[in-house]
């Protein structure tokens, strides 16, 4: 198995759903930090969500109308496995979202 610490600056222009992120095949990814930052000005809805392969459904962990900013810190990891996505729901753009997270290859 190999470890990469990888990072990922998104920015959204669109309103709607977009994938942030998506897990690699023969890879478990471990999201450590998620920054999502507003830079309309205005409030908007915030929604991140993970939809997992294996459910098949969408599960959302963070949901937040603000001005400003969410975050998950260290101690809010979320594992994502092959195939599994996670995607930001906005009602304003643009946003920027940063991810840190970990690779682990089944490979």
């Amino acid at each position: 198995m190999a470890n990469s610490y990888k990072k990922s600056l998104t920015a959204i222009t669109s309103t709607g759903n977009t994938t942030i992120y998506t897990a690699p095949s023969q890879t478990t990814a471990i999201l450590k930090t998620c920054w999502v930052y507003n830079n309309s000005g205005g409030n908007t809805a915030l929604i991140l969500k993970i939809n997992s392969t294996d459910l098949g459904y969408d599960a959302t962990v963070a949901d937040k109308y603000t001005k400003s900013f969410i975050y998950l810190a260290s101690g809010d990891i979320i594992v994502l496995e092959e195939g599994d996505t996670l995607t930001i729901n906005t009602t304003a753009q643009p946003i920027n979202a940063y991810l840190a997270l970990l690779e682990i290859s089944k490979t």
